[in-house]
């Protein structure tokens, strides 16, 4: 009965009312269902990108993602998977070791469902017994659409509908650097995945535990030397960060901090990272340095490769010196 209020919710404000105010046509949405007129309101955001975040302030009535990515080649079906953010991610560098997000988890304000042929099939729901954050399904013919539907108010408290998509192509004809599997990579693989990773570090990893709620294990890194890392456009997760510092990152795992204004040296305390790869990899923490190189994906870095620094360096040295890698390859 639940499920045929709602599709007959949808279905109307989709005829009667599709509010209008609020049309994306990008990777990233943000909207408010204050300027909402009615909770029986349906507004449509067209993304037409492979990934994105959708924040959607004090949610009313509900939303109908209509998801475009680009696809390679002729392929029309492709993977979508979602992850409600239900508290903040942590930073991507940190001193203090946590072994998990510290902040406890708020219950996520809204139910996903994905648009079938002739019914919505629930996606998500913040009662529906299953733990994990993230899900995902199917895009046929080049699209999907995903309704989101907010929970009823319950008082004046201040309610974000915070979420983050990614679409992946289902066939793997070349190297993906976006997608990490168990298997090692193959030489031409690191190279490209050093050249291409948001996070590309010599570590150890010093812990490993199970992230249920994300279906994956996640490793913590101590960083031994970190080569590059990029973090997100509105992240402000850099440790100690002010505009007017640099860090110069050195092998024997301590941050050399210098200022503009008075030149001042100091040591401070040792970097981690967190580090997720598939929970069905059986990734533990093991002896020995690796070159842990990751990408961005869903909010987190996730593994790519990582080699052992002995083989790296080896492949380094034999690449830089017949001058056929990608770019200047580094240890």
């Amino acid at each position: 009965m639940e499920m045929r209020r709602l599709f007959w919710t949808v279905f109307l404000g989709v005829l009667c009312r599709a509010e209008a105010g609020m049309i994306g046509d990008q990777c990233d949405w943000t909207g408010s269902g204050l300027t909402s007129t009615t909770e029986r309101g349906v507004t449509p955001v067209y993304l037409r990108c492979r990934e994105g975040t959708i924040s959607w302030m004090y949610p009313r009535g509900a939303l109908r993602l209509i998801l475009r990515p680009p696809l390679p080649g002729d392929e029309k079906d492709f993977k979508i998977c979602i992850r409600v953010i239900r508290r903040p991610d942590p930073p991507d560098l940190f001193h203090t070791l946590r072994l998990n997000d510290t902040e406890v988890a708020e219950r996520f304000p809204a139910r996903l469902f994905v648009e079938g042929a002739r019914r919505l099939v629930p996606l998500y729901a913040p009662n529906d017994g299953d733990p994990r954050e993230l899900r995902c399904f199917r895009g046929r013919h080049g699209g999907a659409a995903i309704y989101v539907e907010a929970e009823p108010e319950d008082g004046p408290q201040r309610r974000e509908a915070t979420f983050k998509y990614e679409a992946r192509p289902l066939v793997r004809r070349h190297y993906d650097p976006n997608t990490a599997d168990c298997r090692p990579c193959s030489d031409s693989e690191l190279e490209l995945a050093f050249c291409t990773s948001d996070l590309v570090s010599r570590g150890v990893i010093v812990m490993s535990e199970p992230r249920e709620d994300l279906d994956t294990t996640q490793l913590t890194l101590r960083v031994t030397k970190l080569i590059r890392a990029t973090s997100e456009a509105e992240s402000k997760d850099k440790p100690d960060l002010e505009d007017d510092e640099y860090y110069r990152y050195d092998v024997d795992n301590t941050i050399e901090r210098t200022t503009h204004r008075n030149h001042r040296r100091r040591k401070v305390r040792s970097l981690h990272a967190h580090v997720h790869v598939s929970s069905v990899c059986g990734a533990s923490a093991g002896a020995g340095e690796f070159l842990i190189m990751a990408r961005r994906r869903l909010g987190r870095y996730s593994l790519v490769c990582a080699p052992r620094i002995e083989d790296w360096m080896e492949l380094v040295k034999r690449r830089n010196a017949d001058g056929t890698a990608y770019c200047l390859l580094q240890h």
